[in-house]
C-alpha cells in the first residue's frame, strides 16, 4: 500500500492547524465517558524526517556503492481509558501510520524507487488490574531508529505481541510471560530475528527466610549476511535465602540451577547446587563456608565438580584486615584440588591523602589421574576491548571447536566475520572484528576444548603485592606484583612448569578539568605469553559557561610480544563542543579517530558528526551530518559512509 507524500504533507499540515483548537473548554470534558467506559482526548505527534545515505565498500570481493534517499512521514495517535469498568480492563491504544519514499542508486545495479507504507501501532489490554489475578496483553508494531553519536544510523522493524498473566497472591506472587518478537535492522549491522521467550518468576516471603524462582525459555533464528543460526536456551533457579538468627549474624544461602543451550554449532547443558553460610560473630570478625556441586555436559562429555570452602574476616584497629580460606575440590575427569590462602589488606589516613596496602599469598595442590586427552570448556567470559590482549585461559586450544556465544547465549558469532582468533605460541587470542556485531567492550561467552597435560602432581604458589597513595583528592599512585611458581611433584612432568610474573604501575592525576592517567605493565610467562604494554591518556574538559562545554581526550599505547619481538601499536583521540547559543536551540560537534596496527588487528576507524537541535513547546526539529570511515587492513576491506539527516517532530500531546 502506498500514498503520496503530498497528500500526506496536506492531511498533516491540517491536522497540524486544526488539533490544538478542538481542546474542550474550562467548563468542558477532555474525555469521552458513558455508563461502561470511558476513552480519554486522543493525543497527537508528527514526524517528518528525511535521511540521505551514500556508502562506498571495498574488499577482496566486493566494490560496491550506494546512494539513498528517504523521506519519512508519520502521525501518531494514542488514547487510554477503560471498558465496562476500571476495576475490569484498562488500555492503552495507540496508531503510527508511517509512509516512507526511497530512492536508491546501486553501483553495480539500476535506479530503483519505492514507496511503502507501515502502519505502525501498539495495544495494551490490562484484564482485573486490581485483582488478585491480572492479565496483560499486548501487540505492537514499529520502526526505531538507533543513532550513537559517532557511528552509522541503524533502523529496526520490529513486531511484538506476548501475554502476561500475574498472580498477586501474598503466599506465592507469580508472573508469567510469553513473548514473541520479529525483528529486521538495516544499518551499520544487518540481522533478521525471531524470537520466543518464556518467563516465570515466583516468590515466597516468610519472617525467617526469602525463596525465589526464576525460569526463561528462549528460542531465537537469527541471519546475519549470508548465515541463519538457530538456538534453544533454557536457564531455570531456585534461590533462598534463610536467617538462622533474627539479626542477621547467620545467613544460609541455598541455590539450585540448571541451564541447556543448544544450536547448529553446539549443545551444552549443566546443574550446579549450592550451600553458603555466613556467620558475623562480632563487629570485626566473620566467617563463611560453601559447598558446591556442578555437573556441566558439553557434546557428550560430561564433568561433575563438587567443591568446599571455609574462611574468615578480621579487621584489627580499622586499619588492619585479615582474611584467610581453605578449600578444596574433586572432578569427576581425575582432578582434584586442595589450597589455601592468606590476605592483608591495610588502609590509613596521612596528612596528604590515604596509604593502603596489601599482601596475598596462595598455595594449593593439584593431583591427576586423567591421561593427556581433549577437555572442554564451558561458556568461558572476556571482555573485548580494541588494544587490549584477550588470551583464552587454556593452552593448546583444538581451533575448529572454538564457539563464541552472546552473554545470553542468544548469539553465535561467526569467525572472521564477529571475532578473529590468533594463535601466540601455544595460547590464542581472541578480538573482535571492525565490523561484526560485537561491540566494543562487549562480554562474550566462549566454548572450546583443549589438549590437557599428561598426568601428574603439582603444587602452586602465587604471591602478590599492592602498594599505592591518594593524594589529595586527586592523584593515586597504584604499584602491583604478582608471581606464580608451579612445582612438579609426581607423574610425567610436562614439558614446561609454569612460571609467571606480572608487575603494573597505574597513575592517575585528575586536576581540575584534566584528567591524566598512565599505565605501565610487564608479563614474562613461561607458558603463556610474554609481553609489555604501555598506555597514556589524556581527557580535557572544559565549561568556560553554562551553556558552552568542550572536550579533547586522547590515547597512546604500545604492546610488545617478547617471544616473537613484535609490536602492537594503538592510539586514538576524539574531541567534542556543545554550545546552547539560545534558550530553544543547541550546536554539538564531535569527531573521534582510532587506528591499531599490528600483526593480527590492523584498523583505523574515523568518524564526525555535527548536529543541529532547536525547541518550542512540544515541537522539536534536528539536523545533522555524520561521516564515517572504517578500515579492517587484515581482511582488506574498507568502508565510507556520508550521511545527512533532518527532522521536524512534535512531541505526544
Amino acid at each position: 500500500m502506498t500514498r503520496c507524500p503530498y497528500a500526506f504533507l496536506l492531511s498533516a499540515t491540517l491536522l497540524l492547524i486544526f488539533f490544538p483548537v478542538v481542546v474542550p473548554p474550562d467548563n468542558a470534558s477532555a474525555e469521552y465517558e458513558g455508563k461502561s467506559y470511558l476513552i480519554e482526548r486522543p493525543q497527537l505527534a508528527l514526524d517528518l524526517t528525511y535521511n540521505f545515505e551514500s556508502e562506498d565498500r571495498e574488499g577482496p570481493y566486493i566494490a560496491t556503492k550506494n546512494t539513498s534517499h528517504a523521506l519519512k512521514e508519520r502521525v501518531d495517535l494514542q488514547t487510554t481509558g477503560w471498558g465496562y469498568h476500571p476495576a475490569f480492563l484498562t488500555y492503552t491504544v495507540g496508531l503510527s501510520p508511517e509512509w516512507e519514499q526511497l530512492i536508491e542508486k546501486p553501483e553495480p545495479g539500476s535506479r530503483r524507487a519505492s514507496d511503502s507504507f507501515l502502519l505502525g501501532y501498539s495495544l495494551d489490554l490490562t484484564f482485573f488490574p486490581y485483582k488478585p489475578v491480572t492479565l496483560n496483553l499486548f501487540d505492537r508494531r514499529q520502526r526505531s531508529v538507533l543513532t550513537s553519536s559517532l557511528a552509522a544510523r541503524s533502523e529496526t522493524e520490529t513486531d511484538t505481541y506476548g501475554a502476561t498473566l500475574m498472580l498477586k497472591k501474598r503466599v506465592l506472587p507469580t508472573t508469567l510471560a510469553y513473548v514473541h518478537t520479529t525483528l529486521h535492522q538495516t544499518g551499520f549491522f544487518d540481522s533478521k530475528e525471531s524470537r520466543d521467550e518464556i518467563r516465570l518468576q515466583m516468590r515466597h516471603e516468610e519472617k525467617s527466610n526469602d525463596t525465589n524462582l526464576n525460569a526463561t525459555y528462549t528460542a531465537v533464528d537469527r541471519t546475519s549476511p549470508g548465515t541463519t543460526i538457530n538456538t534453544e536456551n533454557f536457564f531455570g533457579g531456585v534461590q533462598n535465602s534463610y536467617r538462622i538468627t533474627p539479626d542477621r549474624r547467620m545467613l544460609l544461602n541455598s541455590g539450585l540451577n540448571y541451564r541447556w543451550s543448544e544450536s547448529d554449532l553446539f549443545r551444552s547443558s549443566g546443574i550446579s547446587l549450592s550451600e553458603s553460610l555466613n556467620w558475623k560473630h562480632t563487629r570485626n570478625f566473620s566467617t563463611n563456608y560453601q559447598l558446591t556441586h556442578t555437573s556441566d555436559s558439553s557434546g557428550d562429555t560430561r564433568v561433575d565438580t563438587t567443591s568446599a570452602s571455609a574462611g574468615f574476616s578480621h579487621l584489627l584497629y580499622e586499619n588492619l584486615t585479615t582474611s584467610a580460606s581453605g578449600r578444596g575440590s574433586h572432578s569427576s575427569r581425575g582432578e582434584n584440588i586442595y589450597g589455601g590462602n592468606l590476605n592483608f589488606g591495610y588502609q590509613r589516613r596521612i596528612p596528604w591523602g590515604t596509604l593502603y596496602a596489601n599482601t596475598g599469598h596462595d598455595y594449593t595442590v593439584t593431583t591427576r589421574s586423567i591421561g593427556e586427552e581433549f577437555l572442554p570448556v564451558i561458556d568461558e567470559a572476556h571482555i573485548l576491548r580494541t588494544g587490549d590482549v584477550t588470551l583464552l585461559n587454556n593452552r593448546n586450544v583444538e581451533l575448529s571447536s572454538i564457539v563464541v556465544t552472546s552473554a545470553d547465549r542468544s548469539i553465535v558469532y561467526l569467525l572472521d566475520t564477529d571475532y578473529r582468533i590468533e594463535i601466540l605460541g601455544t595460547s590464542v587470542r581472541i578480538s573482535r572484528a571492525s565490523f561484526g556485531a560485537i561491540a566494543e567492550g562487549q562480554t562474550v561467552l566462549v566454548n572450546y576444548t583443549y589438549l590437557s597435560n599428561p598426568a601428574f602432581d603439582d603444587a602452586t604458589y602465587t604471591q602478590t603485592y599492592g602498594v599505592g597513595l591518594y593524594l589529595w583528592s586527586a592523584w593515586r599512585i597504584d604499584y602491583r606484583y604478582s608471581r606464580l611458581k608451579q612445582e612438579f611433584l609426581s607423574g610425567i612432568p610436562p614439558d614446561v612448569l609454569n612460571e609467571d610474573t606480572t608487575q603494573t604501575i597505574d597513575t592517575e592525576l585528575a586536576w581540575r578539568w584534566t584528567t591524566t592517567r598512565l599505565t605501565l605493565e610487564d608479563t614474562e610467562s613461561s607458558t603463556g605469553v610474554s609481553l609489555s604494554r604501555w598506555r597514556a591518556s589524556e581527557n580535557f574538559f572544559f565549561r568556560p559557561g553554562d551553556e558552552v562545554s568542550f572536550g579533547l581526550s586522547g590515547y597512546y599505547g604500545e604492546t610488545t610480544f617478547k617471544e616473537t619481538n613484535t609490536d602492537e601499536k594503538f592510539f586514538g583521540f576524539g574531541s567534542q563542543l556543545q554550545w546552547g547559543w539560545s534558550r530553544w536551540s543547541k550546536i554539538s560537534i564531535e569527531s573521534s579517530y582510532a587506528k591499531v596496527d599490528g600483526t593480527s588487528n590492523r584498523t583505523v576507524d574515523k568518524a564526525a558528526v555535527a548536529r543541529l537541535e532547536w525547541y518550542y513547546g512540544i515541537w522539536s526539529g534536528e539536523f545533522s551530518y555524520r561521516f564515517l570511515n572504517e578500515e579492517d587492513r587484515i581482511g582488506d576491506q574498507s568502508r565510507n559512509r556520508h550521511s545527512a539527516y533532518a527532522a521536524i517532530k512534535r512531541t505526544l500531546y
